[in-house]
């Protein structure tokens, strides 16, 4: 079966641990950046490319949402960090 691939997704990992390198947030466990990113993608269009022709293409195509993607990641950040979903120091 050919492979699918969320370019999204990929976007949305990298937007998420260029901003967790450069800020702390009261909780950066394995859990919390799940719910962070499962909150994002969920606001964001999908970008499904099968193949690496498709993922060039995919990458051009969303080179100007960058923008959104940083919002939303920053946005799920803050809900998370409100109300993460474990306590403080129980991931």
């Amino acid at each position: 079966m050919i492979e699918l691939n969320n370019h999204t997704e990929v976007l949305v990992r990298k937007v998420l641990q260029d901003y967790l390198s450069k800020n702390a947030i009261s909780c950066s466990c394995e859990r919390c950046q799940a719910d962070i990113m499962t909150l994002a993608l969920n606001r964001l269009p999908s970008r499904y490319f099968s193949s690496s022709q498709g993922e060039i293409f995919t990458q051009l195509k969303s080179q100007a949402d960058q923008v959104p993607i940083i919002s939303e990641v920053v946005r799920a950040i803050q809900l998370i960090k409100a109300s993460p979903s474990h306590p403080i120091g129980q991931p």
